[in-house]
């Protein structure tokens, strides 16, 4: 009879740890998610801050160019390939806008001066399109509800 007790006492025991166990795991899956929603909307705020100055200003300052860069670096870590490659595509515009822009100083009033103008009016609409698209391109990836999260995965 001593036995059998300590047997049951043993099982529950292991139960307890087991399910102890579990729910540390459920934890640290939280967390990850969490964690990674923090780093992911960091990435986020770093293209909607490009595209807000662009579309403002109509130029992408160096230090604005220098914080998509580094707000924007780990995406390939965090993001699928379509993500990447639209982030990508976004430094480009900015800085043909930019580039455009300083060459228009310069150039004479001209053919030249215009199609250069045309050019960098077509990136800014490019760019001022993307402000109220961006948060549908980051959606799936910093969507919040639980149930659609593991429906993905």
């Amino acid at each position: 009879m001593v036995a059998l007790l300590q047997s049951i006492g043993v099982l529950a025991i292991a139960a307890i740890g087991a399910w102890i166990a579990f729910q540390q795991m459920q934890m640290a899956a939280v967390k990850l998610q969490h964690d990674l929603y923090d780093r992911r909307y960091r990435v986020f705020e770093a293209a909607r801050k490009l595209l807000a100055e662009v579309t403002a200003s109509t130029r992408a300052t160096d230090e604005t160019m220098r914080a998509f860069l580094i707000g924007t670096g780990d995406a390939i870590f965090l993001f699928d390939d379509s993500i990447t490659a639209y982030l990508e595509e976004m430094r480009l515009h900015a800085a043909k806008v930019t580039s455009i822009g300083i060459a228009l100083e310069t150039l004479p009033v001209g053919d030249e001066r215009g199609r250069a103008a045309e050019v960098r009016a077509q990136h800014i609409m490019w760019l001022v399109e993307q402000a109220t698209g961006l948060p549908a391109k980051f959606k799936p990836a910093l969507q919040l509800d639980a149930r659609k999260r593991r429906a993905r995965a």
